[in-house]
């Protein structure tokens, strides 16, 4: 019987393993949060790519001020993430204004020093993401996009050593190997094969970018959250994000691209619903995302998180067929199943080994000697 069925019984228990049975109800409500964080994140990449097939929605005609297609979809994409970041700032702010949290959002926002300035460096870092994200979809494929971003937990991992002190085991460590074995799997097919996607190297950058940026948005996010409440970060940081887009659309404006004359677009029942769809999903992912740090770490919360890979590729072959997920044809077939299928695997490996830790040796995740706002800049 364990220290929680102890408590129950009525049957006096140590503190240690009061300690013990305490750290491992957060573990395991960590890893929950995780799972559905990968869930939710594989479901945003269906109305995600659903979205491109509105002719009238995207597709910005740039030919008058004659720049290339590769220059008119890349707009495209800045205007997609602009609309996604806008949507789930919309989202969050019903969801805390549920949770009657906004008074808590406006004094977090207040406190620039302590965590506010944390969260617009994370809806920077979240912005390259998703910006990276929906170029590698266009260029590449979606299930490319999909499982691309699984580099993320090796930056995070790395900054929450270096940065956090956070400790990570020999076993965490390995997993952070095994995921890079994964991710030079999953660029290879696509690498090799010149015909997929209209421009393979701006799909290769994109899937960096999408990397790089969750990557270094969990550090970031995981500083903040010491001293912040998961859902009011969450919506600043959405919030952040929103407004850096619209500044640059202003800009773009100004300057003469057509940016806004498809946003009347949005009142048709079809594009309203996908958009609808695409708030709500990543809006419920980041939820989980972040609620997961304190729990698991940042690390371990990357890695567990990471699963959204298997769900997306899952759900994008479902909703849309293996062909039009995986963007291969006949020639190409076998090496990108191969090679997806390959890196997703050892991927999802590598995310099994930092997930399936024993929890005894996280007890303390973090080196506590500073404190957020309590150290010297």
């Amino acid at each position: 019987m364990d220290a929680t069925n102890n408590a129950s019984a009525g049957v006096p228990i140590s503190i240690e393993e009061f300690k013990k049975a305490d750290h491992k109800k957060k573990i395991r409500f960590g890893l929950i949060m995780g799972i559905f964080c990968a869930l939710y994140w594989g479901v945003w990449y269906v109305p995600g790519y659903a979205i491109w097939g509105f002719d009238s929605f995207l597709h910005l005609d740039m030919s008058a001020k004659g720049i290339s297609s590769d220059l008119e979809t890349l707009l495209d994409c800045l205007f997609l993430t602009c609309i996604n970041a806008t949507a789930c700032a919309l989202v969050l702010f019903i969801w805390n204004g549920a949770l009657g949290k906004l008074r808590e959002w406006k004094r977090t926002l207040i406190e620039v020093k302590a965590a506010s300035k944390y969260f617009m460096l994370a809806g920077l870092c979240g912005a390259c993401a998703v910006y990276g994200t929906y170029i590698a979809v266009t260029f590449l494929s979606p299930g490319f996009a999909a499982v691309a971003g699984l580099l993320y937990p090796i930056i995070g991992t790395i900054m929450s050593v270096l940065y956090l002190k956070q400790k990570v085991s020999k076993r965490g460590y390995l997993s952070i190997i095994v995921l890079l074995a994964g991710g030079i799997t999953l660029y290879a097919g696509s690498m090799i094969t010149g015909d997929v996607g209209s421009n393979a190297t701006l799909g290769a950058i994109g899937g960096i970018m999408a990397a790089v940026g969750w990557g270094f948005e969990g550090v970031v996010a995981g500083k903040a959250l010491d001293v912040c409440e998961p859902d009011v970060g969450l919506h600043l940081r959405f919030c952040f994000e929103a407004v850096f887009w619209w500044i640059v659309m202003i800009v773009l404006i100004c300057l003469g691209y057509p940016m806004l004359d498809t946003i009347g677009q949005i009142a048709n029942p079809s594009v309203f619903l996908a958009v609808l769809l695409i708030g709500l999903s990543f809006a419920w992912c980041y939820v989980t995302w972040y609620k997961s740090f304190p729990f698991l770490g940042v690390a371990r919360g990357q890695a567990v998180g990471s699963l959204y890979a298997a769900c997306a590729v899952i759900f994008l072959i479902i909703f849309f067929g293996p062909e039009n997920a995986l963007h291969y044809n006949d020639d190409s077939m076998l090496i990108i199943v191969g090679s997806t299928i390959a890196g997703l695997i050892i991927c999802l490996i590598g995310s099994f080994l930092i997930a399936t830790e024993d929890t005894e040796g996280m007890v303390s995740l973090k080196d506590t000697s500073k404190i957020l706002g309590g150290d010297k800049e």
